[in-house]
């Protein structure tokens, strides 16, 4: 199993999504590779991209897909590496997720990533806590172990 470029996995999911007629926000995205990043851990035991989810005040955040995308510009198909198009695993949980929240509002994927309990919530608990600390990867694990992810 490969481990992608986050920005280059974000820009994907956002073609995908976009090709079933969602335009996804900032917020979207972020809980959306945060659903992708968990289940992936949970199900594989494998870190799909290069970046770890940091606490943020509004939940989980990969800070560089979130500095590094145009939320402004849409993202097409055409445009997105054939690596990560033919890694069909990736495509179909991709697009699974898409399918599944894809149409949730920003403001709903935030309260779900905010969950008491989850790792996010966790992890703003522990003694010693700074916004921007990384999200440990078992709570997250366990946290997504949990989990009905998919219908």
């Amino acid at each position: 199993m490969k481990t992608y470029d986050s920005v280059e996995v974000a820009k994907y999911l956002r073609a995908l999504a976009f090709e079933s007629d969602y335009v996804l926000n900032t917020t979207q995205v972020q809980k959306l590779l945060y659903i992708l990043y968990g289940y992936y851990l949970s199900t594989y035991n494998h870190k799909i991209i290069n970046e770890d989810p940091q606490a943020w005040p509004f939940g989980p955040v990969f800070p560089r897909t979130r500095e590094a995308i145009n939320y402004q510009k849409i993202n097409k198909l055409e445009n997105i590496s054939n690596d990560l198009q033919n890694d069909s695993l990736l495509t179909e949980i991709l697009r699974k997720i898409v399918e599944n929240y894809g149409d949730f509002p920003a403001t709903k994927l935030s309260a779900w990533s905010h969950s008491q309990g989850g790792a996010w919530d966790k992890s703003v608990k522990k003694w010693g806590f700074k916004w921007g600390h990384i999200i440990s990867d078992k709570l997250i694990k366990d946290y997504f172990s949990e989990l009905k992810v998919f219908d």
